[in-house]
């Protein structure tokens, strides 16, 4: 390599050192005290009575405690409802709801099978909306853009309860409403009649409204608390995976945190309200594994999304603060006359963003696994992720999973391998011809390109056909690397040996505060063995950018998943082997290609080269002499 290639690799090795220094001594923010609930505000004056009204019957509203003494009772009785599941042949936790007696909410969902973060806060459970003072499933009033909404302080309490149920009730005497909220765990069969494993995470809430006031009521600008979502852990990426998000229109809308701070192109902006919207489907918030999401049913569904942006305590992390995300879904327009009940459902999903999961729900709840967000690589992402799984389901272990599809992938490219590389033997053959040419036309560049391609053409050789494979597995790679930024599944999953979580680097020591991950290492070692098995081929420039390749996975690689290492070391190794079982195959030999209709790349070559003629005919009349005599 040349003095600049050494200059780019020694450029790259410096960031990366840098961008693992700053990642490791970055300054943890304490948190102050969480804020007393703020105070309930005065409703908005109810309207006239409509005329000649009918109301049923209704029971009397109940004493209101304080909020005082609700909060003490929080803290010495919380209100919990648990599923559970069978393992080892008993059954044990694996969903807890608390629920909040300000608001009737649910203030946490603790998800007992999962962990924080396997190298730095195991064995710690997931807890969706634990830093947030206001609660899934609590009504949220005078929902506006122009100013901050208020919430329900009404102190609820539990007056039923079943196995898979419990009912809350309260009384809010400045909108004079009577509350019934029922929350009922909510398992969805499919047509086979067998229960979805992604609805273990879904609940149903039934919110029942009774208007006590003489009035009619307008509740048009009420809406439906979702929660909040914010990064689980330090090592979760602040503002890449956070999004609070609503499904409208048949499309998927989201956005991040500092989509409320601005930057160059838009203003910074306390709060957002989208509406009206058309069809809205489902809202909701997430972090990069774990989802809360807002599934209005039947009469339920209203037409905006209210949201803003907030920094919360990691409580398990020294009370490190990152900002974070939460969303309301307005109801209906609804208007109560006196004495009327208006009833409306939601089921709520708080759980992992398990695409497979999600793609079982989509029946029930359309489009509900839209949320996992692989973009333009959908058509890769989705066959990539079912591959996963069904492997998974086979061996049990997630990384015989990625090594079973990388084995399908290069199944499926190997004609595409085997044709680049006679392709690239062919042109290797060219060479001494082409220097050759260097040689004759030392100063004329135009004229070496113009009788290259004449070569080509003569041998038949698409000097692109070289790179189709690499071409074709930059997508799979990056398809595959949107797998992995959302899959929830390889969180805390041992592989083997020193990989112990395939969703975190493989980190097995540090050297003067740099992490020493093992299998990008050993994916660069595999692609520069790769490499020199390859016949090199094209122009000293191309060869060097292709030398710089395995620099630039080895940077990509090193601080992400080491999922996605396995999977491009396991491709290295198949590649390594198809290629010793090519090159036992005849070589091909150099010999004028047969006459046939011009390709794609022929018809560019031909296009190019009139091109270089018509530059040197023009070039050769600029350099002429006028020895035209004066007058």
């Amino acid at each position: 390599m040349d003095r600049t290639a050494w200059i780019v690799i020694g450029v790259c090795a410096a960031l990366l050192g840098l961008n693992i220094y700053m990642g490791n001594n970055k300054k943890e923010e304490p948190v102050p005290a969480a804020p007393a609930p703020a105070q309930q505000t005065a409703a908005a004056p109810a309207s006239a009575p409509a005329p000649g009204a009918q109301a049923p019957a209704a029971p009397s509203a109940p004493e209101q405690p304080s909020v005082n003494k609700a909060l003490e009772e929080d803290k010495t009785s919380p209100i919990t409802l648990t599923a559970t599941q069978e393992a080892d042949g008993k059954q044990e936790p694996f969903i807890t709801y608390t629920f909040n007696r300000i608001g009737g909410s649910i203030g946490a969902v603790t998800l007992h099978n999962d962990i924080v973060d396997s190298q730095k806060v195991a064995d710690h459970n997931i807890t969706i909306n634990e830093a947030q003072q206001r609660g899934i499933g609590e009504l949220v009033f005078n929902m506006d853009a122009t100013q901050d909404p208020s919430y329900d302080n009404t102190v609820y309490k539990e007056v039923s309860r079943t196995a898979d149920s419990v009912t809350l009730e309260g009384y809010d005497p400045a909108r004079q409403l009577f509350i019934s909220k029922t929350y009922t765990l909510h398992p969805v069969k499919n047509l086979e009649g067998k229960v979805l494993p992604g609805s273990k995470y879904l609940i149903r809430l039934t919110v029942s409204l009774l208007n006590k006031s003489p009035n009619v009521q307008d509740l048009r600008y009420m809406g439906i608390f979702g929660g909040s979502a914010y990064p689980i852990a330090k090592s979760e990426p602040k503002d890449t995976y956070t999004h609070f998000f609503y499904h409208a229109d048949g499309s998927l809308e989201q956005e991040v945190p500092s989509y409320f701070t601005g930057g160059f192109f838009s203003t910074a902006k306390a709060r957002v309200l989208e509406g009206p919207l058309q069809d809205l489907t489902y809202a909701g918030v997430m972090s990069q594994y774990y989802a809360t999401i807002l599934l209005p049913q039947n009469e339920s569904k209203g037409s905006t999304v209210y949201a803003t942006r907030q920094e919360f305590p990691l409580a398990h992390e020294n009370n490190t603060l990152v900002p974070g995300v939460t969303v309301a879904m307005g109801i209906p327009n609804l208007t109560m006359a006196p004495n009327e009940i208006k009833t409306l459902t939601y089921d709520i999903y708080t759980g992992p963003k398990f695409n497979a999961y999600l793609r079982d729900l989509n029946l029930t709840y359309p489009a509900i696994s839209d949320i996992m967000a692989y973009g333009w690589l959908v058509f890769l992402s989705v066959p990539m992720n079912w591959l996963l799984n069904l492997f998974h389901g086979w061996f049990g272990n997630w990384g015989v999973a990625i090594i079973c599809m990388t084995i399908v992938v290069r199944a499926l490219i190997w004609p595409l391998h085997k044709k680049s590389y006679m392709a690239m033997k062919r042109m290797s053959l060219v060479q001494p011809e082409m220097a050759k040419l260097k040689e004759k036309y030392p100063d004329d560049p135009q004229k070496v390109n113009m009788e290259m391609m004449k070569l080509y053409q003569k041998y038949g050789i698409n000097p692109a056909s070289g790179c189709v494979p690499m071409l074709i597995q930059i997508p799979i790679f990056f398809a595959f690397y949107r797998v992995l930024q959302y899959s929830a599944e390889l969180r805390g999953q041992p592989f083997c040996l020193w990989m112990t979580d395939l969703s975190l680097p493989d980190t097995v020591g540090h050297l003067f505060g740099i992490p020493i991950n093992i299998l990008p290492l050993i994916m660069a070692v595999t692609m520069i063995v790769q490499m020199r098995m390859t016949p090199q081929a094209g122009e000293r420039s191309q060869r060097i950018i292709m030398n710089l390749m395995p620099l630039m996975f080895f940077l990509f690689c090193y601080n992400f998943a080491s999922a996605l290492a396995l999977y491009w070391t396991t491709q290295n190794l198949i590649s390594i082997g198809q290629t010793a079982l090519i090159r036992r195959l005849p070589m091909p030999v150099l010999s004028a290609a047969k006459k046939k209709k011009p390709g794609f790349f022929q018809r560019m070559m031909d296009q190019q080269r009139v091109a270089l003629e018509e530059q040197q005919r023009k070039a050769k009349g600029r350099n002429m002499r006028n020895i035209t005599p004066k007058k």
